[in-house]
């Protein structure tokens, strides 16, 4: 006689068997330089890279109280922390004590293509250059239609060189998954959406990591039905064989059903990826070979919002290297003020 298999158990046993070294816990610790302070946020920490004697992180920066709904179209009503923002960086000798540095890079001038606001940068190196790719935005600005662009340096310090136009503009066209409604809001067109950019190299291809929404703003405005599901983000992928472009959205998008921002890390001859927040693999640590098709390695808890961890050089000695320590955003809300603190993660 055949034994009965409930759902649960035919779930279980296609789950890969990975082992302890995809598991971690976190913890957090408080920075200086980067911490609460009235008036400011910091927040959207980049990877954090060591030049010297030195680590240097950029970051979003912007001030003044923010109102998530109201006059949209006006040039200067404040919706999101991250709007009206530039990019500034710092740096730090031990990780924990950081000096804010200045601006790394401003918005644009009008009628450029990020005059509203330049955000959720991340840095990458190659070839002795330093790229900075970053969501910006023009007016009218209604939290969607984000681009990306890339500011270049050959020091971390900058000057830094943008891109005249965008290295990737949202896809505009067709449904990345599913046309029709099923009862909950995770059926729709993911376009008008290239947030938090993360770029990294993998077998001679340039691949440019993006977070995608559905178009429903805010919990606030979602009907009964769908206010408690929480946000519907993918992670999305557009490649190139150089490092400034032309980037293409991949064929395969999304290519994480989960997910709030992006953080990828380079792991032997594939790229890891911690999936946090939203969907039905949230709060995961997942692996791919070819950095389009993830699998689940393992399932975490309280992991660091927006963070950006350290690209250490030795980031194949274990899967976690990659994620060992960065830095993250403290999220309160719009009573309060975002701010930067140091997360760790321990391997289990």
């Amino acid at each position: 006689m055949t034994q009965p298999l409930s759902k649960a158990s035919q779930r279980a046993m296609t789950y890969p068997s990975q082992g302890a070294d995809w598991y971690c816990g976190f913890k957090y610790t408080e920075v200086t330089g980067l911490g609460y302070e009235v008036g400011v946020h910091r927040r959207d920490p980049s990877s954090i890279l060591r030049v010297g004697d030195l680590y240097y992180v950029y970051y979003t920066k912007s001030t003044g109280v923010y109102h998530r709904t109201g006059p949209q179209q006006h040039p200067n009503y404040k919706i999101w922390p991250w709007d009206y923002a530039d990019i500034w960086y710092a740096t730090s000798p031990d990780g924990i004590h950081w000096s804010e540095q200045g601006c790394a890079v401003a918005r644009g001038d009008k009628g450029a293509y990020d005059e509203r606001t330049v955000c959720t940068p991340d840095v990458f190196t190659h070839d002795g250059r330093y790229y900075l790719v970053y969501q910006a935005a023009k007016n009218p600005y209604d939290g969607g239609n984000e681009t990306v662009g890339m500011a270049v340096a050959t020091s971390p310090e900058g000057p830094w060189r943008k891109t005249p136009q965008p290295i990737l503009t949202p896809m505009t066209e067709g449904e990345w998954f599913g046309a029709q409604a099923n009862g909950t809001y995770n059926q729709g067109v993911f376009a008008g959406r290239c947030h938090d950019p993360m770029l990294l190299e993998l077998n001679g291809q340039f691949l440019l990591y993006y977070k995608c929404a559905t178009g429903i703003p805010d919990p606030e405005q979602r009907d009964a039905k769908n206010k408690y599901a929480g946000w519907d983000t993918r992670m999305g992928v557009a490649t190139a064989n150089t490092v400034e472009g032309p980037y293409t959205h991949s064929a395969y998008n999304p290519v994480s059903n989960s997910g709030h921002e992006t953080l990828l890390w380079r792991y032997k001859d594939g790229i890891a990826a911690l999936i946090i927040r939203d969907g039905p693999e949230k709060n995961t640590i997942q692996y791919a070979k070819d950095g389009i098709n993830f699998d689940i390695m393992a399932h975490i808890v309280n992991p660091p919002w927006a963070g950006g961890a350290f690209r250490t050089p030795d980031t194949n000695m274990h899967p976690l290297k990659g994620l060992e320590w960065g830095l993250c955003h403290k999220d309160e809300g719009s009573s309060l003020w975002n701010y930067i603190l140091r997360f760790d993660a321990s391997p289990k």
